[in-house]
Order: C-alpha cells, then sequence, then structure tokens
C-alpha cells in the first residue's frame, strides 16, 4: 500500500473525518429542509430552523454515537442530556447569527445558514469530543 493509500485510510477512522461527514450528510438534510419548510411551505425561517435542530439533530446524535465516537451501552441517556445541551447551546448560537446575518445584514437565509454551520462545525465537536461522549474513567 502506497503513502497515500494509508494516509486516506488513517484519514477515514479518524473521528474528525467522521464526524465530518456525519455533520455533512446532516447540513445538507438540514439545507434541503430549510428550503422545503422555508420556500416551499412558507414557514418563517426561525421556525424552520428550530424544527430542524430538533430532528437533524436526533439523527445526528445517533450517529455520532455509533460511528465517530463508537459509544454503546449504559450512558446513552446521559450522553443524550448532554448532547441536546450542546446542541441547544449551539441552536440558540445559530438563532442569534441567522438573526443578526439575514434580518440586520440583509444575507440569504441558506448562505446565513451555511456560513454559521461551518463555525458552528468545530464548536460542535470540541464539546462532543470532550464532554457529551467524554468516557468515563473508573
Amino acid at each position: 500500500m502506497n503513502s497515500i493509500q494509508m494516509k486516506l485510510k488513517t484519514m477515514a477512522k479518524s473521528q474528525v473525518f467522521k464526524f465530518l461527514l456525519i455533520g455533512g450528510f446532516c447540513t445538507l438534510q438540514n439545507i434541503v429542509w430549510l428550503y422545503f419548510f422555508t420556500t416551499i411551505l412558507g414557514f418563517h425561517y426561525i421556525v424552520s430552523t428550530i424544527i430542524l435542530m430538533i430532528t437533524v439533530n436526533s439523527l445526528g446524535f445517533y450517529l455520532n454515537r455509533r460511528f465517530t465516537f463508537k459509544k454503546q451501552g449504559n450512558n446513552f441517556w446521559q450522553e443524550l442530556c448532554k448532547y441536546h445541551t450542546v446542541m441547544i447551546s449551539s441552536c440558540l448560537t445559530v438563532l442569534l447569527f441567522m438573526y443578526i446575518l439575514v434580518d440586520i445584514l440583509h444575507f440569504w437565509y441558506l448562505y446565513a445558514n451555511i456560513l454559521i454551520t461551518v463555525v458552528m462545525t468545530f464548536f460542535n465537536f470540541f464539546l462532543h469530543k470532550k464532554w457529551t461522549f467524554k468516557s468515563l474513567k473508573k
């Protein structure tokens, strides 16, 4: 196996890569459904964002718990509570910045959402790795 293949294999196993892959999938879901709820159904972008924070974040919890951080067993409810605590803080931050970017600075709501998502990804990974899915030492 050459060095490029080894680097790609190592990268594919890393938590950051898996988190970004799952985050990319969830972001795609978020953008598609945000457009659907806001443009097609006519919901206010804030209402659409709240709906998506609940649904897409629940999917993200399951995928990150299972594949990124490979957690199983006894700490499910504790991790779920921590995950949603992080995501609520993230949601409040997203809502604040959506308001600032869309209503004050007049960004298009989808561009604003993409920009905020990129920035929040690093914040969320750090908190989930260091707090939500941290292994308890016995």
